[in-house]
């Protein structure tokens, strides 16, 4: 329903003229494989979340051809990221958050599915490509307006288990215990990114490590040292700026 209500503010608003909506790599069907996902890919989803993000592919979609594309022109895309990791995440039932707070508590990690594959990235990383692709579509409407995948290298998913070993070994100390899971998810997801390197000339800055790091220094410096969470996000921007070579 907010995607909805995104799309009827932007077709009712003169002052619109681009538009990025953010749906998920887990809107793609399963191949059951590790291969990477292109944007034409066939749309699927096998649990609530999944199907949720398809709904919200296939309202842009209607969008796009019954409004966007006629009655005004507007550029508008739907972008597909991996899974973000980075400081400031306190919502409950995600990884890095989970973690983080199971070691200052002391208390043990629990994980459900440990050998699970996703193409985990540094938060900003694909906050980079949706900004690039919003001003280019704003110049270019009809050559960019479509979908977008913003992962990680080909060949670098990265197991639940290897990102907990990560944050455990940079944070000091954890431990770490496997638990039944019951709910299903894709076991291995990879997206591709070739499209978004050729045309928008967006590739990621940092590998997993150097992600998690960032992550769990945030975590250390804000709840730890008790120094000031924006002058802290806002050092780790200008870093990433500096390393994206952004200016």
């Amino acid at each position: 329903m907010g995607g909805l209500n995104i799309l009827e503010v932007t077709r009712q608003s003169k002052f619109i003229k681009s538009l990025i909506i953010t749906t998920s790599d887990k809107c793609y069907e399963s191949k059951r494989g590790s291969k990477g996902f292109k944007e034409n890919d066939r749309l699927g989803g096998e649990d609530p979340y999944s199907a949720s993000k398809v709904s919200v592919e296939i309202m842009l979609k209607s969008y796009q051809k019954s409004f966007f594309n006629k009655k005004k022109l507007i550029g508008a895309s739907s972008v597909r990221s991996g899974n973000v990791i980075g400081g400031g995440d306190f919502a409950p039932n995600r990884l890095i958050p989970d973690c983080i707070k199971s070691i200052k508590e002391n208390k043990t990690i629990f994980l459900r599915n440990p050998n699970f594959n996703r193409p985990w990235q540094f938060v900003l990383e694909p906050l980079k490509g949706y900004l690039m692709l919003a001003q280019k579509q704003y110049i270019h409407p009809k050559n960019y307006s479509s979908s977008w995948n913003f992962g990680t290298e080909p060949n670098t998913i990265t197991s639940v288990k290897k990102i907990v070993k990560y944050l455990v070994s940079f944070w000091g100390k954890g431990k770490i215990k496997i638990l039944k899971n019951n709910f299903y998810e894709q076991m291995n997801l990879q997206l591709d990114i070739s499209k978004a390197k050729k045309f928008l000339k967006w590739s990621p800055t940092y590998n997993i490590k150097d992600s998690v790091k960032l992550s769990v220094d945030w975590y250390k410096r804000v709840l730890v040292n008790k120094e000031n969470p924006i002058k802290v996000t806002e050092e780790q921007i200008k870093k990433y700026m500096h390393d994206s070579k952004i200016n």
